[in-house]
């Protein structure tokens, strides 16, 4: 009995690393579509990341873990690493317009844009996200 609970922590212990390595990877691909400023591809990660988050929601979490605790962990860190990240974001006003509102959390520099261009005109004068 005790090597299959073993077995049992280990396949756990695997599937975790799996999850946290496949983030890990997605993570670092998003990061360098945001260095390249390729909003199309920045968008099909992002929404990829949420396919996985969706489907992972599905899947019994390891069993040595409460199941809102793996959650709770991907929510912080991914809260931590975008409070310390460039941010560019597509806003519409009740009007209809059409703004970018940019954020960085290191220098503490926003600016709103009245398009996509503009922003990564100011992102690029600024040298932010470097």
């Amino acid at each position: 009995m005790n090597t299959e609970i073993s077995k049992k922590n280990g396949l756990s212990s695997a599937f975790a690393q799996r999850q946290t390595n496949i983030m890990a990877n997605l993570q670092n691909r998003m990061d360098v579509a945001a260095a390249k400023h390729d909003q199309h591809l920045l968008e099909l990660l992002t929404h990829e990341r949420f396919q996985l988050e969706y489907h992972w929601r599905d899947i019994s979490p390891p069993p040595h873990r409460p199941p809102n605790a793996i959650r709770l962990w991907q929510h912080i860190t991914q809260t931590f690493i975008s409070r310390r990240k460039l941010s560019l974001e597509r806003r519409i006003t009740p009007k209809g317009e059409e703004w970018w509102h940019v954020a960085d959390p290191r220098s503490g520099k926003t600016f709103n844009a009245e398009s996509l261009g503009v922003a990564m005109q100011w992102i690029e004068q600024n040298r932010l996200g470097h």
